[in-house]
């Protein structure tokens, strides 16, 4: 099921907007703010948005508290990107490589996930989060890697 964009959007919460220590607290996961392997939040992020807009996920770790508690969240980018890809929620994304990403996505609004940054992850590490419709340039909500070397991309209207 896709959401609205502009559900989704006002569901997200951007890290400019939200540390990491108040999302984790608004989802009862206190216990893993200093864990290293939590440190990156995109994918949370943005299951998190999904579930606010009344999107059930598959995730693996659960809300412990507040209105969502029991919701499952994805805590990780590429197992988010693929639940995604399936046909009961947002279908197959467009895939782009790093030369026509950017030309292929054009001025449209959605979820974008990056494969393959230089320099995070020795190359390994990805991001999903949403991309938001601007004049002229590309905007996510919290960073966008255009640099990758593979986009998927979900339109939302």
């Amino acid at each position: 099921m896709k959401p609205a964009f502009i559900t989704l959007r006002e569901n997200y919460s951007s890290v400019d907007a939200v540390g990491q220590v108040a999302l984790f607290g608004e989802i009862g996961w206190e216990d893993l703010i200093d864990q290293e392997n939590f440190r990156n939040t995109c994918a949370i992020r943005v299951s998190l948005a999904l579930i606010k807009s009344g999107v059930r996920l598959k995730g693996r770790m659960a809300i412990r508290k507040g209105p969502f508690k029991g919701a499952l969240i994805e805590p990780g980018q590429a197992r988010l990107s693929h639940m995604l890809a399936s046909p009961a929620l947002c279908g197959a994304p467009e895939k782009f490589c790093r030369a026509t990403a950017l030309a292929g996505v054009g001025q449209r609004q959605g979820l974008v996930a990056f494969f393959r940054i230089p320099g995070y992850l020795d190359g390994a590490g990805g991001h999903i989060d949403i991309l938001l419709p601007s004049a002229g340039s590309k905007e996510c909500g919290s960073a966008c890697y255009w640099d990758c070397g593979e986009v998927w991309f979900w339109e939302l209207r």
